[in-house]
């Protein structure tokens, strides 16, 4: 939640203390460059003079001021909530309890934001689609004390992805960076199935990895997380999807995570699939479709419907 302080402070820079920043400069250039009236002892320029120094002041007290004030008492409460799903976190990272109530969250959240954007997808299904923003980061692990994918590789990925879901689907996809978590992954937090075993594995000794890594990694991310509205995917490297020929996997609503493997020759759009099951996207048998099982290595599509679809989501949100 945190992040959403930084942006609001980032717009009002943008949007509104920038404006006044330079129209305070054209004042002050256009004061200097004033003629004197000299039968009223140059009342014109001191009038403009005073305008200007007017305007400074507000622009300290309101927007400056205000501003940080604003920003301060935004962390405090985002830290306070933050921290509060952050504890909520930790209790879904225990074993076969945490996982069931997670799975139970997660789809009780997803249903409840995709029925409160039920007009935003309709509107998307015709065509109007403001632009909207999604956030993702990436867990990465390291065995024997070295980890298991270069940035670089990670960074090929992360750019596919960013430059999809741009493109195609008006969403400005936020990269949160990259963790390198220091929480041990057990075996089958490196060996993943992507089937029924795999789905109850995530409510054993897997999941919790999976759970309590994003809970330390992503803590800013903390709160959302519990609400679902806005909740960041989680990108977890790991070593091999089982069964054989699969690159990735995610569970849709069930997680806030999706695996993809460490693979030197992998396919850039590996993420960027996986990342749209999680946003209730089902395999597609078009060849050149970024769902399609066998992902297209260059130039994937996507339907007017899986647009919708993504846009729709609770991970993808206005603000």
């Amino acid at each position: 939640m945190g992040r959403v302080c930084k942006e609001f402070q980032d717009w009002v820079e943008e949007q509104v203390e920038k404006p006044i920043e330079e129209w305070e400069n054209r004042q002050e250039q256009r004061c200097r460059e004033q003629d004197c009236n000299w039968w009223c002892l140059c009342c014109n320029k001191w009038f403009c003079w005073l305008v200007w120094v007017l305007v400074k002041v507000i622009h300290w007290v309101v927007v400056t001021v205000g501003k940080w004030v604003t920003r301060i008492v935004c962390e405090m409460v985002n830290i306070i909530l933050d921290t509060i799903g952050f504890l909520i976190n930790l209790i879904l990272s225990i074993p076969i309890l945490g996982g069931i109530l997670r799975t139970i969250l997660n789809w009780v959240t997803e249903i409840i934001w995709r029925l409160v954007g039920l007009l935003d997808f309709i509107a998307s299904l015709i065509g109007i689609r403001p632009r909207k923003k999604m956030y993702f980061g990436v867990v990465v692990p390291s065995v024997d004390g070295r980890q298991i994918i270069s940035d670089a590789l990670i960074m090929r990925q992360v750019n596919a992805a960013i430059s999809f879901y741009d493109t195609t689907c008006n969403i400005n996809l936020i990269f949160t960076g990259i963790c390198k978590t220091n929480v041990k992954p057990p075996e089958a937090g490196l060996v993943v199935g992507c089937d029924a075993g795999g789905f109850f594995n995530d409510w054993w000794i897997a999941g919790s990895y999976f759970e309590f890594a994003t809970a330390t990694c992503k803590f800013m991310d903390s709160f959302r997380r519990v609400i679902g509205l806005g909740a960041e995917i989680v990108v977890f490297i790991v070593q091999d999807v089982t069964p054989n020929g699969t690159n990735g996997c995610s569970f849709t609503s069930t997680h806030n995570y999706v695996v993809i493997e460490a693979k030197k020759d992998d396919q850039e759009f590996v993420a960027t699939h996986e990342m749209g099951h999680a946003c209730w996207l089902a395999h597609d048998s078009d060849t050149t479709n970024l769902m399609n099982p066998i992902t297209p290595a260059t130039n994937p599509g996507i339907s007017n419907l899986q647009i919708s679809l993504v846009r729709w989501s609770k991970h993808c949100v206005y603000i």
